[in-house]
């Protein structure tokens, strides 16, 4: 399993690449360093590149749960806006909807599925307008 982030400078976009199986420990890892991101750089537009992702918390869907609902306490900020380029892994894809679906339920910022890149920083000048 690997997490690699990267500033996009000229896109004021942070890039987290994620392939591999993933446990609850390297989400907590990512998410921390997500939030770090936003307070040191000020950016708040995310691309997640999960095509790469063959499972998360091996699909148990009561820890997928527990660590969906615990996304709120991280203090991460409403105002970010969150590019997913989806798992190409059939069952991977659906552990990350669960994820997501109650992430978004608990309050989390504006989240779009993608199919590449260029297409998240699109749909990031197109929510930069609608303010």
């Amino acid at each position: 399993m690997t997490i690699e982030f990267s500033i996009l400078e000229k896109e004021r976009a942070v890039l987290i690449k994620i392939d591999g199986a993933v446990d609850a420990g390297q989400v907590e890892q990512m998410r921390q360093q997500s939030v770090k991101s936003v307070s040191e750089t000020g950016i708040t537009n995310f691309i997640v590149d999960m095509r790469g992702l063959d499972s998360l918390l091996d699909g148990r869907t009561t820890a997928i749960v527990d660590l969906a609902s615990d996304f709120k306490d991280l203090g991460f900020t409403v105002w970010s806006n969150t590019a997913v380029l989806m798992p190409l892994n059939e069952r991977a894809r659906e552990q990350v909807d669960l994820l997501h679906a109650i992430e978004v339920n608990r309050g989390r910022g504006v989240l779009s599925y993608v199919e590449t890149i260029d297409e998240a920083h699109s749909w990031f000048e197109e929510m930069a307008r609608r303010v």
